[in-house]
């Protein structure tokens, strides 16, 4: 090809290039102008109403967001409250995008706190005695009854407080819960200051807080033996025995009993703790009951029962023991022989039964007294809700006679009656059904069941453990028995 068509081919080459390069340019600016945006502004309000985040779409050649117009947006969102400004600000100085940052805060509501009982004696005595180093046990400092004087301040109360109302970010007011006052209530033998904050003691004797109320109760102290010379014991408070119980006698106390000597065959029933400094010999007719604990050095012959623990020092011997939560057989021996024992939760023991295979029956898991109580509860509830949806009819019907000016004299009283009524079944269905809560949290410990020797279980033994049994045939040594699946398995021991 010669130089002229040469040199026409890339004439036109270049022209064509120069063409399509023309179209394209044009092309691209129209695309430009079609595409160009302002920047773009996102609120998000969360619901709760407590934080509002703003996010910023950037622009594309267009106009940047300015702090005037999030304002008026979020005005315009109803967001009025705990705005950070300064943050906007930073938002629209540093040209932050693609971002959700929050830019408003609410104030939420901060609730009261309870009012509380600040006690001024211990209401919480630890009544298990100290084991000693050489294996003998202190029974002379259990600090088991409490004494205060005439005038002294037992409680006081401290107030609740007012919750503080929140605010959401739309201005809308969040109410907060004001603290509950605490419930106590002044029983026998105790005054109330002027200002209702203080209880305090109107004679001198033990203090005693239980249900929610606070009572003095005397403490009667026998110098000698409870037997011919004092008779029967039945007394509204504490008793302190300073010798022996003699067989056939009885003592009956609302609150504790301390007895320094020995409890023969005699009958004892108290509704708080027994502890016995010596032992029991009960010789097949000693019966003892307490409401809380009972603790002694050893138990021969004899029925004990405890609302809660059982706590033996040396042994129990052919006894017939009932607690509502451990049995526990501690100090040198820890021995249990002989007789039944049934705790709602565990025993412990060092050996249990005896080399001649003794017959011993051990049994925990069950409570049938909190069964029976937790029932009797529920039926009394089970009522109080009949009673008051009868009452709430019967004063919808009066109510409506009221407000038509129809309720004649006689019919106020009975409105004014079953309003009192009323009140008196709401506060009697509270304390059941806190009693009903604490029945539930003690039964539900007895997942827990298991029965415990860290020295050696011998055969003779028959263990009930929940819904299984067992008849130990072989000795075991360091062992615990518990319930799994319905059977009664054993590993190593576990206190």
């Amino acid at each position: 090809m010669d130089n002229k068509k040469i040199e026409d081919l890339m004439n036109w080459a270049i022209e064509r290039t120069s063409i399509e390069i023309g179209k394209t340019e044009k092309k691209e600016d129209k695309l430009n102008e079609s595409d160009i945006r302002d920047a773009k502004i996102e609120i998000e309000i969360s619901d709760n109403k407590m934080t509002a985040a703003l996010f910023v779409v950037p622009p594309k050649g267009g106009i940047m967001v300015t702090f005037e117009k999030i304002m008026e947006e979020l005005s315009a969102k109803g967001i009025k409250y705990g705005i950070d400004e300064n943050k906007i600000r930073e938002i629209v100085n540093n040209n932050i995008f693609n971002t959700s940052i929050v830019i408003a805060s609410g104030t939420p509501p901060v609730d009261g706190e309870d009012g509380k009982i600040q006690f001024y004696f211990d209401t919480n005595r630890n009544l298990k005695p100290k084991l000693l180093e050489d294996g003998t046990v202190d029974y002379h400092n259990l600090g088991l009854v409490i004494n205060v004087q005439k005038g002294q301040l037992l409680a006081e109360i401290i107030p609740p407080t007012n919750g503080t109302p929140g605010m959401t970010v739309t201005g809308k007011t969040v109410k907060a819960k004001d603290g509950k006052r605490p419930i106590i209530h002044a029983g026998k033998n105790v005054i109330v200051s002027e200002d209702g904050s203080k209880l305090l003691a109107d004679i001198d004797g033990q203090p005693v807080f239980y249900n929610n109320k606070l009572s003095v109760l005397p403490v009667l102290e026998i110098k000698g033996d409870v037997g011919p010379a004092t008779g029967n014991i039945d007394f509204l408070g504490s008793v302190i025995v300073l010798g022996n119980v003699k067989s056939g006698f009885t003592i009956k106390a609302s609150q504790d009993l301390e007895v320094y000597g020995i409890v023969e065959a005699a009958q004892i029933e108290v509704g708080g703790n027994i502890v016995i400094k010596r032992g029991v010999q009960g010789q097949g007719k000693g019966f003892l009951e307490a409401g809380q604990d009972f603790t002694a050095r050893y138990i021969e012959n004899a029925t004990v029962i405890a609302g809660n623990n059982i706590v033996i020092f040396e042994a129990a011997m052919h006894s017939h023991l009932i607690a509502g939560r451990d049995i526990r057989l501690e100090g040198k021996k820890g021995l249990i022989v002989g007789g039944t024992a049934k705790a709602g939760e565990k025993l412990i023991a060092k050996t249990i039964g005896s080399p001649m295979s003794t017959y011993t029956e051990i049994e925990v898991g069950i409570n049938p007294t909190l069964k029976i109580n937790y029932q009797n509860i529920c039926s009394k509830l089970a009522d109080i809700e009949k009673d008051l949806l009868k009452i709430d009819q019967a004063l919808n019907v009066l109510q409506r006679l009221k407000e038509k000016n129809l309720l004649t004299q006689e019919k106020q009283v009975l409105f004014d009656k079953l309003v009192l009524t009323r009140e008196a079944l709401k506060n009697q269905q509270l304390e059941l059904k806190e009693e009903k809560e604490r029945l539930d949290s003690v039964m539900s410990h007895s997942g827990r069941a298991k029965i415990s020797a860290s020295n050696i279980c011998y055969s003779g033994v028959s263990l009930v453990i929940g819904n299984a049994s067992l008849k130990v045939r072989d000795k075991v040594n360091h062992v615990t028995f518990y319930n799994y699946e319905g059977q009664i398995r054993f590993g190593p021991y576990e206190d």
